[in-house]
């Protein structure tokens, strides 16, 4: 085979020679592009491509991190203003004693704990209570006294309601909450 192409190569004029050298070189360097150049750009391409979203799961972890830090930091502050287990704190025996600095223990008319536990450890105390026939500044003071707690109560409902004989006169429910460590 290689004698019968020597003997060609031969018989061809040199415009012919030239073309057939640039065919074979063209032929060739086609070749190396298909089978080389080509799967290395679209490595490359997709290791680019690749980098690109691994750096915006970098950024976006980073930005997470942050997030966990900060709520982290946040719940501790939350967990150091809970009643701790030792500290036997009775939401309803605040309650009581709030009422009877605000002076508006009288006009309890109902009181009633709830008691419930939440997910990861945590317990849930509600205590509603409803006064009759008590007048805002006495509301407002029985509202800063529940706010000035020594622990972080939460008054999750507020229902005020004037009476129709008295517009001075004031029904209201309220709804407190506390959080503790069960």
């Amino acid at each position: 085979m290689m004698q019968s192409f020597r003997e060609r190569w031969y018989h061809m004029s040199q415009r012919e020679r030239m073309l057939v050298l640039v065919g074979g070189v063209v032929l060739g360097l086609s070749v190396i592009f298909v089978l080389i150049v080509d799967p290395l750009l679209d490595h490359l391409e997709r290791l680019e491509r690749q980098a690109m979203r691994k750096q915006k799961d970098l950024s976006e972890l980073a930005l997470l991190g942050q997030s966990y830090l900060t709520k982290r930091d946040h719940l501790s502050k939350i967990e150091g203003r809970m009643p701790q287990a030792e500290s036997h704190f009775s939401l309803l025996t605040f309650m009581e004693e709030a009422a009877t600095t605000a002076q508006v223990r009288e006009r309890i008319t109902s009181m009633q704990p709830h008691v419930q536990s939440l997910t990861q450890g945590y317990q849930e105390t509600a205590v509603d209570l409803r006064l009759e026939g008590v007048q805002l500044p006495e509301l407002l003071a029985f509202l800063a006294a529940v706010d000035q707690a020594p622990y972080d109560l939460h008054v999750h409902h507020l229902q005020i309601r004037p009476k129709f004989d008295n517009p001075v006169s004031l029904d209201a429910t309220v709804r407190v909450l506390s959080y503790a460590k069960s």
